[in-house]
């Protein structure tokens, strides 16, 4: 796992969890701090799926493994009413789901957004 990628997943989560405590001074933001662990665990799997050296420059595999990790955000923040991912975290998310691909060896200009096909966030 890459540090640039580890800092940037931190960094959305830190993000999530700021938000929930500062909405009206209260831990009420739509989500708890079991969705925020929930999101950091499907970020993390799909780090560790996508960057497995089996996977390396297979891009059916790469996009297998994003569409499955798309499909586990869309339904964690369709069970947090959509609070959860808000623009913040969805442009961060992104650029980590984007940036883990290109370093498992997706190369393709058709790929710039590979997320936006099944992301409803």
């Amino acid at each position: 796992m890459t540090t640039d990628l580890i800092e940037l997943k931190s960094d959305i989560i830190d993000g999530m969890t700021s938000y929930m405590k500062v909405k009206d001074g209260k831990f009420d933001a739509g989500y708890t701090k079991e969705d925020i662990d929930k999101c950091d665990a499907i970020l993390i799997k799909y780090m560790s799926s996508v960057l497995m050296p089996a996977i390396y420059g297979d891009t059916e595999k790469i996009t297998t493994v994003v569409k499955e990790a798309v499909f586990s955000l869309n339904a964690l923040n369709e069970n947090c009413n959509y609070s959860l991912i808000e623009t913040d975290q969805r442009e961060g998310i992104c650029e980590f789901i984007i940036s883990a691909a290109k370093k498992a060896g997706l190369e393709s200009e058709e790929y710039d957004d590979i997320t936006e096909e099944w992301r409803e966030w």
